[in-house]
């Protein structure tokens, strides 16, 4: 802060010793004057917004569950999405190995069969 600031500042908040006779009344009036009460609520608007603010803070521990249960379920899904995908690569490896055991097999075969008739 500036020097002028502060000497400012304290010149309009230096104590007086005596605010006057009539300072409580002038500070009542102001009071009155500045801030005039606002009707109470009619009991049912009153009632109506508590009703509104309870259906709210019922709602949302709700919806805080559907958003829990729809990450685990979107989770779930996903891991669910790479067991198929392993799945599949596994079918796809077990039938290129039978495939190639078919044809070991086949190959043996007719080497065995050219040996007993070996004149066909």
């Amino acid at each position: 802060m500036t020097d002028e600031f502060e000497k400012a500042l304290h010149r309009a908040l230096r104590p007086r010793a005596n605010p006057g006779e009539d300072f409580a009344a002038r500070v009542v009036a102001q009071l009155d004057s500045d801030a005039e009460p606002a009707e109470p609520a009619a009991p049912a608007a009153r009632v109506e917004r508590m009703r509104h603010a309870a259906s709210r803070s019922r709602w949302f521990p709700v919806a805080l569950a559907a958003c829990l249960i729809a990450a685990i379920g979107f989770f779930q899904m996903r891991q669910h999405a790479r067991e198929a995908t392993r799945a599949n690569q596994a079918r796809a490896q077990l039938l290129q190995a039978l495939s190639i055991a078919s044809d070991n097999v086949n190959i043996v075969r007719a080497t065995v069969a050219r040996e007993e008739h070996p004149d066909s």
